[in-house]
């Protein structure tokens, strides 16, 4: 039987959920859904368990599996109230999908106790589909969610798993074995990749309340980073100094930065610092490695301090839309804050996340709430780009997905990286980013520098 990891039972009490939006109308699609997802089932029995939650909120475990394929996946044909080729004109807003049907049930809050670990839902609209698919946040992260898609999509494709599926796709006790056989003990005093949970900080700006939440989402063409990499990463050898940064942290910088400048007072919030935390995926960072499958949850958090003023630098940029042209002070500035990131995401080590791993597993029963990462201000920018989800091949019935969405969204929600967009005969490559925000300062968000000068809008709700 499958159990929980201590940095499983750590995760939110939610779920890791996606739609994806495909153009199949073959009348067999539901067939070859629905008898795929037993062969993923006989791989990952535990997708017929549930998540059990103790009254007191302290402990979490996961149940035997006892459901049926049935429970799991079921369908509903909304065809006369969602039409796909208008969804794929208006680049799939997120309105579309808060149409009743789409979404699983049990999967949004509140929650029910015991709650399932799985739940798909195929919702059949004119002249396409939408598969809605949601896994327990305590039994996965985006990456292992993204390798149950990968194992679904095989038995899709094939009838049979040819991915190279194994058990230590499965084996949650990886995480601390290798520690114990070698008798490594515990830290006395919490990692500094952990912290005791206190009052949350509210974010500078930030309003919890509002009857206009507008969800939005932004694209930012490959070609657009890759030359801003190139530039920085040129700055960066000018000066003599060693280490490069990557296009994600570079996007991390604008996305921050565009934050900033949507959530400030120019004129009495360019002083002190700001500090914002982002998780790290370690499965290849142990020693030895977790498989990079893995299907359990293998991330922390990390953060990451520059100067206010530093990544509001261009808050009056006037550089028309598209024109990527910057100075060097400019250069200079976003060099200096992507090396900032590149330098904690090196922090994130084996020895550091073996002392989160030991720390959680010996937590006493009676532990002041820990949550992951150092404090930061409450700004969280995750990343979805490595999933890969477009790139997966359903078959010849099914096929590839023309989108990955999230429904319009009713809470603040900082930025979150969609998975990468390949190119096509179509469109460009790139990385769509979604965003929440009350209509002010997401309109503050579209109009800032970065925004302007780096994506476009593709739509908002």
């Amino acid at each position: 039987m499958s159990t929980l990891s201590p940095l499983d039972r750590l995760m939110p009490r939610g779920y890791v959920r996606q739609m994806f939006c495909f153009p199949s109308t073959h009348a067999d699609v539901s067939h070859i859904l629905k008898t795929s997802l037993a062969g993923v089932v006989a791989d990952v029995p535990y997708l017929l368990s549930e998540i059990i939650i103790s009254d007191d909120h302290r402990h979490i475990s996961l149940s035997k599996p006892y459901q049926s394929l049935k429970d799991l996946f079921s369908e509903q044909d909304i065809s006369n109230a969602v039409d796909y080729a208008t969804l794929k004109q208006q680049h799939f807003p997120p309105s579309a999908f808060t149409v009743p049907g789409i979404i699983p049930p049990d999967t949004q809050p509140p929650f029910p106790n015991p709650a399932p670990v799985f739940r798909a839902r195929l919702a059949l609209v004119n002249r396409g589909f939408i598969l809605c698919v949601a896994v327990h946040h305590c039994t996965t992260d985006i990456t292992g969610f993204g390798a149950l898609l990968k194992i679904w999509a095989s038995y899709s494709r094939t009838s049979a798993s040819t991915i190279g599926f194994g058990p230590d796709w499965l084996d949650r006790k990886a995480l601390l074995e290798q520690f114990h056989a070698s008798d490594q003990r515990a830290p006395a005093s919490i990692p500094e990749l952990l912290h005791v949970q206190e009052n949350i900080v509210k974010p500078i700006g930030s309003s919890f309340h509002s009857p206009n939440w507008t969800t939005g989402i932004f694209f930012f063409p490959q070609k657009t980073l890759q030359s801003l990499k190139q530039a920085i990463n040129q700055y960066i050898a000018s000066q003599d100094a060693e280490g490069w940064v990557s296009l994600g942290d570079i996007l991390t910088v604008l996305l921050w930065s565009a934050i900033l400048v949507a959530e400030s007072d120019p004129n009495t919030d360019i002083k002190g610092t700001s500090t914002i935390g982002f998780p790290v995926n370690f499965r290849s960072r142990l020693n030895p490695p977790l498989s990079p499958n893995y299907l359990g949850s293998a991330f922390v958090m990390a953060v990451a301090t520059c100067l206010r003023e530093d990544l509001i630098f261009a808050k009056n940029a006037s550089l028309p839309s598209g024109d990527m042209t910057l100075d060097s002070a400019s250069i200079s500035a976003l060099a200096k804050i992507a090396t900032t990131i590149r330098t904690s995401l090196h922090q994130v080590d084996g020895e550091r996340v073996r002392d989160v791993l030991l720390y959680l597993d010996a937590a006493p029963d009676n532990h002041p709430p820990i949550t992951l990462g150092p404090p930061h201000d409450g700004i969280s920018i995750v990343s979805w780009a490595d999933q890969g989800a477009y790139e997966l091949d359903w078959g010849s019935i099914i096929g590839k997905c023309d989108a990955i969405r999230l429904p319009k969204l009713m809470n603040k929600r900082y930025p979150i990286v969609l998975p990468r967009v390949p190119a096509t005969a179509d469109g460009d490559g790139g990385l769509e980013v979604i965003v929440c925000f009350d209509r002010p300062v997401w309109e503050r968000f579209r109009q800032s520098w970065p925004i302007c000068q780096f994506a476009t809008l593709r739509c908002y709700s």
